[in-house]
């Protein structure tokens, strides 16, 4: 046989015994622990400690009885404490808009703003409320929410009409 023909045949020969082999697995294998461990799920809470208080800029109000003026200030007090436990938590303590009910005519002369305190210091406050992280976590926050009724008010806007407060709310939420 000459060289050529020899060489074809060993080639075709290995072909056919590296294409029946395509499909197994090696036999080796190793593998090493990776110093893992479990992982919990943080949370998230708010617990009234203090009954909420209205007043406006005279006092204490009942907030059923009372009927605003443009110029009046509503202010909600209440305290609260936070479970806020999670390595990347960040969450946002806000006035929840879907508790505050009625006509369009006076919701548009309302304004409101959110500020809190925590042990006596300001909570840092963003567009989307009060900011709560870890650091927060089991502490008590005195949360103030603002209602200002436009003083500049004009004509008949926003008379005789009612925005309902009785289901008025804040939430905790994560941003």
């Amino acid at each position: 046989m000459n060289k050529k023909l020899k060489g074809a045949i060993a080639a075709g020969a290995a072909t056919v015994l590296l294409a029946g082999g395509a499909g197994t697995m090696a036999a080796w294998n190793s593998g090493t622990g990776i110093g893992g461990g479990s992982v919990g799920a943080g949370a998230l809470a708010l617990t009234q400690t203090v009954a909420p208080n209205w007043a406006d800029q005279n006092g204490p109000i009942a907030v059923t009885d009372f009927r605003a003026v443009p110029g009046d200030v509503l202010t909600y007090t209440a305290s609260f404490e936070v479970t806020a436990q999670g390595t990347n938590l960040r969450a946002s303590l806000a006035v929840d808009e879907a508790t505050i009910a009625g006509d369009p005519a006076f919701e548009s002369v309302v304004d409101h703003k959110i500020t809190a305190t925590s042990g006596g210091d300001p909570v840092p406050v963003d567009s989307e409320g009060v900011v709560v992280t870890p650091a927060l976590d089991g502490a008590i926050v005195d949360v103030k929410v603002i209602i200002t009724f436009a003083a500049d008010t004009d004509g008949d806007a926003a008379q005789n009409v009612q925005v309902d407060l009785s289901n008025f709310n804040v939430t905790l939420r994560q941003v």
